[in-house]
């Protein structure tokens, strides 16, 4: 769609003179009539505009450091693409930590030595009423002589146990 340097300027959310100056450094091209195709622009707008990174000025050459012959095979020779990297990882790893802090501060997550806490006592509490309910229902179940009254007697207990271990939970904060 050709459209005027202004309108594309609209379009791009950018000012006039920020399209002006990416036609005269060869960013994008004009057509023939002065008008602009803005698709062939975004195109070209995105392949020769580095985001967020401030021109040299025109009158100043930068020389660029070769590669050396040490470096890694993938690694970039570009100190504005290192740069750029090293930044994403440093915002990156911010953003995480930000999540995590706001996770802990609404309870979401707890300190992992605070969960061993609650894990070592959550099992002290399986183990202890697991292995009393033999001693407790063996005498029991040996004087009944219906297969009724032994599974009610160990519905009962299983019952029992669970609530106690759910108990133990909630007392704990968890």
């Amino acid at each position: 769609m050709n459209m005027s340097i202004r309108a594309y300027a609209r379009l791009r959310g950018v000012s006039h003179t920020a399209v002006q100056k990416a036609i005269k450094a060869g960013r994008i091209t004009v057509n023939a009539d002065g008008t602009i195709d803005s698709e062939k622009a975004d195109r070209e707008w995105a392949r020769h505009t580095l985001p967020h990174v401030p021109k040299a000025p025109a009158a100043r050459v930068v020389a660029m450091p070769q590669p050396e012959a040490g470096l890694p095979s993938g690694a970039p020779a570009d100190p504005v693409t290192s740069y750029l990297r090293a930044r994403a990882v440093n915002e990156t790893f911010k953003a995480k930590v930000s999540q995590l802090e706001y996770e802990e501060r609404s309870g979401k997550l707890i300190p992992a030595a605070r969960a061993a806490e609650y894990a070592a006592m959550f099992s002290a509490v399986v183990k202890d009423t697991l292995t009393a309910l033999p001693d407790r229902l063996s005498p029991m179940l040996a004087a009944v002589d219906e297969e009724k009254a032994i599974h009610r007697m160990l519905t009962v207990e299983v019952s029992a146990v669970l609530k106690k271990i759910n108990k133990a939970v909630a007392d704990s904060g968890l």
